[in-house]
């Protein structure tokens, strides 16, 4: 009798720790339909209305908790005079704006507490390209669509401190601001925008970037409207008129002398007509504003090699990748200041961590060339060269400088070839070699 009751006990306990331990419980992967039927009540329709209260635009958001925040993307806003929600039949007709970020496209509202169901919130620092993922938003007002696809990749642009989730999801006009969730139904990011050019190749805003914002009060007084000054700035920016750019963040700034993000893009465009000292100011405020801004230090790092100072430019790299240890541009920068001051060990160590973060980082395989050529290790140049060219066959850096490699192993057929295919790509450097060493 006591063994029945022993072994009764056992199969109790064995049980118990099944039901506390199952991966399967707490970390299932459901099926398109499960993940559907889990998130399709927190996403919710975005309606963009003029100052005559025409509707203009639509976009889709998503309930982020309990206390009514929804997210979408700030394009949807973008020039317009107010936006509106729908969910389901509900209309919501009049939304606060709490939380803006231009430069990300983000956007986030406040509606009632606990009107709608909230997402559960992924992390979009653990993603890996080939993973499955779901988007639902309301491409062309077809609400609450679902599509499927993978993470075909991770992407980051320096220019415009941007890093973006690429994803083979179907999204349209109408999905900005829409769910992107994992194979848990979490949700790791916002649909952004699509590649007309291309098939199937989208981008999201990673969720880290949204809980990222700052929450505060923009609706009184429709002081979001002065947000349109930094949104003219990008916009200058990306025309490359940086000197209306400098005026249109300068106004920014005047309303909003402590908003993370405008001294950074002013100091950009100051760095772009080659006011370095000016460009530095702007990267110091934001610093003192935001000392987390990894990019911040980044760019001042970048400036600081202008101005030939590049022991400084290496600290500032250091501080960046302190902040966050998966900062490429960081890692490639530094290796450059290095490869200047003649450590191209380190210099070759760095452009290694640049590659192992983004595997796709052109210069960073041309510059570690650079600094393989530099210690005579001309087949590794050549190797990375090679990779280069894979990655962009109209990089004409990576075939003149491929043409240098071979030349010093007596390859003078394949350096000239490589040479000329410079000069075609439009570097003209590349006809001196030729005429030195083909004719």
């Amino acid at each position: 009798m006591k063994t029945n009751i022993l072994l009764f006990r056992i199969n109790i306990y064995f049980f118990a720790l099944l039901l506390f331990y199952s991966p399967d419980i707490y970390n299932q992967v459901l099926t398109a339909e499960q993940i559907y039927k889990k998130i399709t009540n927190t996403v919710v329709v975005v309606h963009a209305y003029d100052n005559s209260n025409e509707l203009v635009k639509q976009g889709s958001g998503v309930v982020l908790n309990d206390k009514g925040y929804v997210v979408t993307n700030y394009h949807v806003l973008a020039g317009f005079d107010r936006l509106e929600i729908l969910h389901g039949d509900e209309i919501i007709p009049y939304v606060d704006i709490i939380g803006i970020d231009v430069e990300k496209d983000i956007l986030i509202l406040k509606i009632e507490a606990k009107k709608f169901p909230a997402i559960k919130i992924g992390d979009s620092k653990k993603l890996n390209i080939g993973q499955r993922i779901y988007a639902i938003g309301s491409p062309l007002g077809f609400e609450n669509t679902i599509s499927e696809g993978i993470i075909s990749g991770l992407r980051s642009y320096e220019e415009y401190e941007k890093k973006f989730i690429q994803i083979t999801a179907s999204i349209s006009s109408g999905s900005s601001g829409g769910a992107v969730v994992n194979d848990k139904g979490e949700l790791i990011g916002i649909s952004t925008l699509t590649a007309k050019e291309g098939q199937n190749i989208n981008f999201a805003i990673p969720i880290e970037d949204v809980l990222n914002v700052e929450i505060g009060s923009y609706s009184k007084n429709d002081s979001y409207k002065d947000f349109e000054w930094f949104n003219k700035g990008l916009d200058a920016y990306k025309k490359g008129d940086y000197q209306k750019a400098i005026k249109y963040y300068t106004y920014f700034i005047e309303e909003y002398p402590n908003y993370s993000g405008a001294y950074i893009n002013r100091g950009n465009a100051k760095d772009d007509l080659e006011d370095y000292r000016g460009a530095i100011q702007d990267y110091n405020k934001e610093i003192e504003i935001n000392p987390s801004n990894d990019f911040a230090y980044n760019n001042r790092g970048f400036v600081k090699s202008k101005l030939e100072d590049y022991r400084g430019a290496i600290q500032d790299y250091n501080k960046a990748i302190e902040i966050n240890p998966n900062n490429d541009f960081a890692y490639h920068n530094r290796g450059i200041a290095k490869k200047i001051l003649e450590d191209y060990r380190g210099a070759i160590q760095d452009f290694n961590k640049a590659i192992e973060i983004n595997p796709n980082y052109v210069n960073a395989y041309i510059n570690r060339g650079n600094a393989k050529t530099k210690l005579e290790d001309y087949k590794g140049a050549i190797q990375d060269y090679n990779k280069a060219i894979e990655i962009n066959p109209d990089d004409a850096l990576a075939y003149s400088n491929r043409g240098s490699a071979k030349h010093e192993l007596g390859d003078k057929e394949g350096a000239c070839l490589d040479w000329s295919k410079a000069g075609e790509l439009g570097f003209d450097k590349a006809y001196d070699m030729i005429r030195e060493y083909c004719n």
